[in-house]
């Protein structure tokens, strides 16, 4: 998106709906449109505060969200995430 830069470290499947395991960098002010996740998302946030319309969430916070969960994540400063997505089970 030009302020959002991911960083794929292992994929299975399809590059944006099967196992895919990133980092990713938010640059501060950054956006990203609401989506879903499929198979679901786990996050660790390793610096910066993390935000969704859910919370906000600091450095070491580790969030799971089930399949098929939705949200629409934004910063307000540099944010830096280890995100997998696709490969929790459907709940």
């Amino acid at each position: 998106s030009g302020t959002v830069w991911r960083r794929r470290v292992h994929r299975v499947g399809p590059a944006e709906s099967g196992q895919v395991t990133s980092v990713v960098r938010y640059e501060p002010g950054a956006t990203f449109p609401p989506h879903d996740h499929p198979g679901g998302e786990e996050i660790l946030v390793l610096s910066g505060t993390f935000q969704d319309e859910h919370g906000s969430y600091p450095a070491g916070t580790w969030l799971r969200s089930p399949h098929l969960s939705v949200h629409h994540p934004h910063v307000e400063e540099e944010t830096v995430i280890f995100v997998r997505t696709g490969h929790l089970n459907a709940e």
